[in-house]
């Protein structure tokens, strides 16, 4: 019962960030993906990554950048539907550093505004958004960017920032409009968008796109489960998402989530989480393998590009150590 519970809250998730990614103005709800085809697939024999990718969070945000600032600016976006000022950059939030916004509703209902997806330093970083603003009424409000996906893109500090915002109906949640992206620089060091680190398992590379497994995650605090590190570049001139397709955990099938967004010429870095609830489903006590496959999808007319065969995850070497204290409060 448990497991069927569970499918179906990550049914309805994929449903749903397939709806929020729409762009184009509606008054009506996203329609549901079709149902996928056949295509090429790739061999489960991959090169293995060189450190197993585990990510401290604790220590990342100990050591982020948080020198870089803002400059205010009024009307960083204007049209007849919203008008956006910045009135700076705040890094005391727990959850991540935070864009200080003022948004005006200039229509004669109330919506909610959201933010689809944004890009720092050319990375793209699912944003944390929702304000409820009323007819002709402005709101203050905050576009925040998590640590975790900071962490796993490798991103210190902040230079760029673009960020698109969407309006839905407050009542119905039919989406109204959605923005160009804005674009707002911070005073920090220039940084090449082109500097990635595009080691690990290559899992797909094909009609400009990669996917590349960066390892397994085990050292986060707060976590849904163990996590696999997934690199992804959109080299195409169409807006793309990549889904985790399967998840086979010592032969068992998992419930799978990841589901990215990737623009046009930018690089995104998700995970594939091993849920607990799953781990504990089938009595898994200690994680021996991990296969994982992807879909490939058109992310505006939901049609599938190509996918991948389940590939077999490298694993972190176990350890002979005792737990360090930091391990043991997590």
């Amino acid at each position: 019962m448990k497991r069927i519970i569970c499918l179906a809250l990550c049914a309805l998730a994929a449903l749903l960030a397939c709806a929020c990614d729409n762009t184009k103005d509606s008054s009506t709800p996203t329609q549901a993906p079709p149902v996928e085809t056949a295509a090429q697939q790739t061999p489960d024999s991959v090169p293995p990554t060189e450190n197993g990718g585990s990510v401290n969070l604790k220590k990342f945000i100990n050591a982020f950048d948080t020198k870089p600032t803002v400059t205010e600016q009024k009307k960083i976006y204007d049209d007849e539907k919203l008008s956006v000022s910045l009135k700076g950059i705040d890094y005391t939030a727990v959850s991540g550093p935070q864009l200080q916004l003022t948004i005006e509703n200039k229509s004669d209902k109330e919506i909610v505004v959201q933010s689809p997806y944004s890009i720092v330093n050319g990375y793209m970083i699912t944003p944390e958004l929702n304000a409820k603003i009323a007819p002709s009424k402005s709101t203050d409000c905050s576009l925040t960017l998590p640590y975790f996906k900071l962490a796993i893109a490798g991103i210190t500090s902040i230079k760029k920032i673009e960020f698109a915002l969407r309006s839905v109906d407050s009542k119905t949640y039919n989406p109204i409009a959605t923005t160009e992206l804005i674009t707002v620089e911070t005073s920090a060091e220039q940084v090449k968008e082109a500097e990635c680190d595009e080691s690990g398992q290559v899992a797909y590379d094909d009609n400009d796109i990669k996917i590349i497994l960066k390892g397994v995650n085990t050292d986060r605090a707060y976590s849904d489960g163990t996590e696999v590190i997934v690199y992804m570049f959109n080299g195409t001139d169409q807006k793309i998402a990549i889904r985790a397709k399967d998840v086979v955990v010592n032969g068992y099938d998992m419930t799978s989530a990841m589901n990215s967004t990737i623009l046009p010429d930018k690089r995104a870095v998700d995970v594939v989480t091993i849920y607990k609830l799953d781990l504990k489903e089938h009595d898994i006590e200690e994680i021996d393998s991990i296969k994982v496959s992807f879909t490939i999808k058109d992310a505006d007319n939901w049609e599938t590009i190509d996918s991948t065969d389940l590939i077999s995850v490298t694993l972190p070497e176990k350890s002979t150590e005792p737990a360090s204290e930091d391990q043991k409060t997590k």
